[in-house]
C-alpha cells in the first residue's frame, strides 16, 4: 500500500512538473507562427522609409499587386469583414504562389514591419504597410508606407483619420510615406 501512495505521489508531482514545463516552454519560446521574429519589427522614420522603398521598389510593387490581384485573399477579407486584412504570420502563404510569397517575406526581411495590409471599408483596395508606434512626448506617432488607387482616397484617408496631424510624403506613382500623430 505505501508502494502504490508514493507511485501515485510521484506521478502526480511528474504531472505537475511537466504541466510546468509546458506553460513555461509555451511562454518563453518565440511564435514560430510569425513571419519574422516580432523583436525585429521596427519604427522607420519618413526618410528610411523613403531610402528602403527605392531600394527595394520592385519586390515592393509586385507584392501590392500579389496582395492586391489575390481573389483568396480577397476572398478572406469579404469572411473578415472589418474593412481590412493583414500578412503577418506563416498561415497567409495559403493566399499565394511561392514566388509572391518569397517577395513577401523578402519585404519583411528588408523592411522589418509589423504587417502588410490591404484595406477596402467600402472604398477601392488600397495596400499598406504597418510599422511600430513611436512614443512621442505628447503622444505617439504611426510611420507607414501606403499605396493609394487615387488622388481621390488620399482624400478620402485625410478625410476620415483618426489622427490629430497627418502628413503624406509623396515618392512616386501612387506611393506615400503617411506620418500620423496622435495625442495622449
Amino acid at each position: 500500500m505505501k508502494t502504490w501512495k508514493k507511485t501515485l505521489t510521484g506521478l502526480v508531482i511528474l504531472g505537475i512538473v511537466a504541466f510546468v514545463a509546458w506553460i513555461l516552454i509555451l511562454w518563453f519560446a518565440p511564435n514560430s507562427n510569425e513571419i519574422i521574429p516580432i523583436d525585429s519589427v521596427k519604427y522607420q522614420t519618413k526618410g528610411e522609409l523613403i531610402d528602403l522603398y527605392w531600394q527595394n521598389k520592385t519586390v515592393l510593387n509586385s507584392v501590392k499587386d500579389s496582395v492586391l490581384s489575390s481573389k483568396s485573399f480577397l476572398r478572406a477579407l469579404d469572411e473578415y469583414g472589418e474593412g481590412d486584412y493583414d500578412i503577418s504570420y506563416l498561415g497567409d502563404k495559403k493566399y499565394f504562389s511561392e514566388e509572391e510569397w518569397t517577395n513577401i517575406v523578402s519585404v519583411f526581411e528588408n523592411l522589418h514591419p509589423y504587417m502588410i495590409m490591404m484595406e477596402r471599408k467600402g472604398r477601392p483596395l488600397k495596400f499598406y504597410i504597418d510599422f511600430p508606434k513611436i512614443d512621442l512626448e505628447t503622444g505617439y506617432q504611426y510611420t507607414s508606407l501606403y499605396w493609394f488607387p487615387s488622388e481621390a482616397e488620399i482624400e478620402y484617408h485625410k478625410d476620415h483619420c483618426y489622427a490629430e496631424n497627418v502628413e503624406y510624403t509623396h515618392i512616386e506613382e501612387g506611393w506615400y510615406v503617411v506620418e500620423e500623430t496622435y495625442n495622449r
